[in-house]
């Protein structure tokens, strides 16, 4: 969607045709063949170099970078993480494009994000050593089942729900 083109031939993702993307980055997109749908773990090199990053991969798209000629034109683009497929950025750091679903639960890479953007607004950063969101909100789900779990007589709940 944010690049030139993005072509689906055989209607996977909905009508087939090809189409016009919002040209914000210099790439086409083919939707084909099996969807990917995997976690990942993969090491950034934007905004800080060599952050760990756990997300979801999802997708039917495969992206690629327009030719070198076309490149020049638009200006530098950057992988993303060591798997440079699964992201790109641009070299003034304005437009990201990635297929890593769940990017902003990685507590550092967000908060490194986030203090690009307040070093651009003047402001001062803010500390990066936090947890992951992912695991916070896990022990959160885990802490709620269990009070659930002991205080509620849940049989008694399903058996009234299917009667």
């Amino acid at each position: 969607m944010m690049g030139r083109i993005l072509a689906d031939p055989e209607g996977i993702e909905g009508q087939e045709g090809r189409f016009q993307g919002l040209e914000l980055l210099p790439i086409r997109t083919l939707i084909a063949g099996a969807k990917i749908a995997r976690q990942r773990m993969v090491s950034s090199h934007y905004p800080q170099e060599g952050l760990p990053v756990i997300g979801y991969e999802l997708h039917h798209g495969r992206s690629q970078l327009l030719d070198a000629e076309s490149l020049q034109s638009l200006g530098p683009y950057h992988a993303l993480f060591d798997d440079a497929n699964l992201g790109i950025v641009d070299d003034t750091q304005s437009l990201w494009g990635t297929y890593l679903h769940g990017i902003f639960d990685n507590g550092p890479w967000r908060r490194a994000w986030l203090n690009r953007l307040r070093q651009q607004r003047g402001l001062k950063s803010m500390p990066t050593g936090i947890s992951n969101y992912r695991n916070q909100r896990e022990q959160v789900l885990d802490s709620l089942a269990k009070t659930v779990s002991e205080n509620m007589d849940l049989a008694k709940i399903i058996e009234m729900l299917q009667s």
